[in-house]
């Protein structure tokens, strides 16, 4: 995890070569208490209706409607585990369930992703085909925003209050991470949210 953070100590430390320690908190893979959460996809931005991103969605989504005021995550964990699937909501009781179609044609994500292990990701496959559509169906400058509380994020397109899309998504799974580490690739942004998380502070030990 924070492959960000170490990618940037590694470039610091070309720039000063005194630099050459990293601090890093090592947990064992088997952990059974190691899990990885799902980071929902918010996106803010005035204009942004899923309703006209459904016919593209068709080409390799099954969609289904989900009833106003139904619990979309339960919706979104009855889908079987080895199906990539995302729960999308809009204003105006715009929810729907998307689950791709076994034979979807796959063939774009070549072109932004190289790596076949990172392809085979749902999480991938959801930010290709669902957020970055949603993110491009309106001329408004976007804003992204992320958190792993689903209740936040219903809460937030549900309301109204502020024009938002959100993405319900599942979250990758620990092997899976260490299936990218092992191909040289890269988990995409926001899918590696591990917990519990280390505490962090401040210790002061008097030396009188």
């Amino acid at each position: 995890d924070g492959h960000h953070r170490f990618e940037t100590a590694s470039a610091f430390a070309v720039e000063s070569p005194g630099a050459d320690r990293l601090l890093a908190f090592i947990v064992s893979a088997r952990d059974p208490g190691l899990a990885v959460l799902p980071t929902h996809r918010i996106i803010f931005g005035a204009g942004r209706s899923p309703g006209r991103l459904l016919a593209q969605w068709r080409e390799r989504f099954q969609v289904e409607s989900l009833e106003p005021g139904s619990d979309p995550l339960a919706r979104l964990v009855a889908v079987p585990e080895e199906r990539t699937a995302c729960v999308v909501l809009g204003p105006a009781g715009q929810e729907f369930l998307l689950t791709l179609k076994p034979d979807a044609d796959l063939g774009p994500l070549a072109t932004t992703e190289p790596n076949d292990t990172v392809r085979a990701l749902g999480i991938t496959r959801v930010e290709h085909f669902v957020v970055r559509e949603i993110i491009g169906a309106g001329e408004s400058t976007v804003t992204l925003d992320y958190s792993a509380d689903p209740a936040k994020v219903t809460g937030i397109v549900r309301d109204g209050r502020a024009a938002a899309v959100a993405v319900l998504v599942r979250p990758s799974r620990v092997e899976q991470v260490f299936a990218v580490a092992d191909s040289g690739g890269v988990m995409p942004p926001k899918s590696t949210y591990f917990v519990p998380k280390v505490p962090s502070g401040l210790v002061l030990r008097p030396l009188d």
